[in-house]
């Protein structure tokens, strides 16, 4: 678990930079003084994003980098220019042109841009964060999101647009990657690979920049867009040269996430697993279930009755519509260790999707699947250690699905004896079931079995009845 308090040095020192650099825009001609605004300002909401910080909190930089964000523009082509001009003398005229529009640029820019006070700013942070916690978990999860923005896009189509948005999502990654390198060094290395993607993408989008804007108002200059075209083309090629590696560079990032976060599970899967669609999971899962499990009929009631109940009290449970993956993934695969031993069979269900290399699971995926197939039966439990390093709101959504789907198997003797057709209703404060003309061993099952489901419910429905 990372805490506020050890990155808080990182937001003051970087804070110090910005109000130093600030103050040096209006007479600066110095390209680093914007630059060293914006990667402060970067960092630090790096930072306050890693700790889930309110957005208000980030809207005063923001604003000031948003605002930057021009003018930053204008000096990398002056740059560009004054590199050029030697070479092509026709240039001198609207190098002239951009030189000026950055001293009246810079000039309005000091009037509107909000004013940064480092010791307010620093004091409204600190009051808000600075007992805030964030777990290696969600970091993880955080990171797994962004990345299959790209995996599921990769490669990508060179052109203006899709370049652009793996550059911002890149740049995402490369943030969140920085405020972890404050504390954790594993991510530095990465943080080369990232930078020199990030570094190429720029320079592309920079000259998209300039053809449009040569498009757009200096029809004359053919010589200059040519020598952009051309230029532009290197650069595709040298990325070109580098997308393949991408993929792996993307995986050893989750792998390291996945490391800090959690130990006993398989996380070699990641990557391939946002290459699959959850419904493509969801088949491999009931491909392995019929297999693996004794009464495969059985696990294929179990999981539509887990889908019943969870449409019926998802509201009431505060349950997530996406839920309903797990929900199902777990239903299918909580008798797999039978083909272990009968014995401890819900144990061992865990052990065999913890570390399965059929299954497509992201490491979220396997510790919540496997859990709810480890808690179908018996007292709700989870693995050494692993309640110290998932979030209370993880540990209560697998509590919540472990009982729905341990209430579902409870209506079944396997194929003996099972509930076929049933009815499900939350009122008066009651969770009613409805399951027909069963044996008295059946409904002593369901009885003893609805105990997980009954203790998730809300404090005004902690009655379950059966008719």
């Amino acid at each position: 678990m990372y805490k506020f308090e050890f990155f808080y040095h990182e937001i003051k020192k970087m804070s110090k930079i910005l109000e130093e650099n600030l103050e040096k825009i209006s007479l600066s001609n110095d390209l680093e003084t914007i630059h060293k605004c914006r990667v402060s300002i970067r960092k630090i909401r790096g930072i306050l994003k890693l700790f889930n910080c309110p957005k208000k909190l980030e809207i005063p930089i923001k604003k000031i980098a948003s605002m930057l964000g021009p003018l930053r523009d204008l000096e990398v082509q002056i740059y560009f220019l004054m590199n050029r001009v030697e070479v092509d003398s026709s240039l001198g005229g609207i190098l002239d042109d951009f030189l000026f529009k950055r001293e009246i640029m810079k000039r309005e820019l000091v009037k509107s841009i909000p004013e940064f006070s480092r010791k307010k700013f620093l004091y409204e942070v600190n009051n808000f964060l600075k007992d805030k916690e964030v777990y290696e978990y969600e970091i993880y999860r955080n990171l797994y999101k962004k990345i299959q923005e790209i995996i599921i896009n990769h490669p990508v189509n060179i052109n203006s647009k899709e370049l652009h948005e793996l550059r911002i999502t890149i740049k995402k990654i490369r943030y969140i990657l920085e405020a972890l390198s404050v504390e954790s060094q594993e991510y530095k290395e990465l943080i080369v690979f990232f930078k020199k993607y990030q570094d190429c993408l720029g320079e592309i989008h920079d000259i998209d920049v300039w053809l449009d804007i040569l498009n757009k108002k200096i029809w004359e200059l053919e010589k200059l867009k040519l020598f952009l075209r051309k230029k532009r083309h290197k650069k595709i090629i040298e990325f070109k040269e580098v997308l393949h590696e991408v993929p792996l560079v993307l995986g050893n990032v989750l792998s390291i996430a996945a490391i800090n976060s959690i130990t006993e599970f398989e996380n070699r899967q990641d990557i391939r697993s946002m290459r699959y669609s959850q419904s493509e999971k969801i088949s491999m899962a009931e491909k392995l279930a019929v297999e693996l499990s004794p009464d495969p009929h059985h696990i294929k009631r179990v999981r539509e009755k887990s889908v019943k109940i969870f449409r019926e009290i998802r509201e009431v449970m505060n349950l997530n519509k996406e839920d309903i993956f797990f929900l199902e993934a777990g239903a299918l695969l909580h008798d797999i260790g039978y083909s272990i031993s009968e014995k401890k069979h819900n144990d061992h269900s865990y052990e065999i999707i913890a570390s399965s290399d059929y299954l497509p699971f992201s490491l979220e995926e396997r510790v919540v699947t496997s859990m709810i197939a480890k808690n179908h039966r018996g007292k709700f439990s989870l693995i050494k250690g692993l309640d110290r390093v998932l979030p209370s709101k993880e540990v209560s959504r697998i509590n919540k699905l472990s009982g729905i789907v341990k209430a579902a198997d409870g209506m079944e003797f396997e194929s003996l004896e099972y509930v076929e057709n049933f009815d499900i209703k939350v009122c008066d404060g009651e969770l009613v079931f409805e399951l027909g003309d069963i044996s008295e061993a059946l409904t002593e099952r369901f009885s003893k079995k609805s105990d997980l489901l009954k203790e998730n419910f809300k404090k005004d429905f902690k009655k379950i009845k059966i008719k």
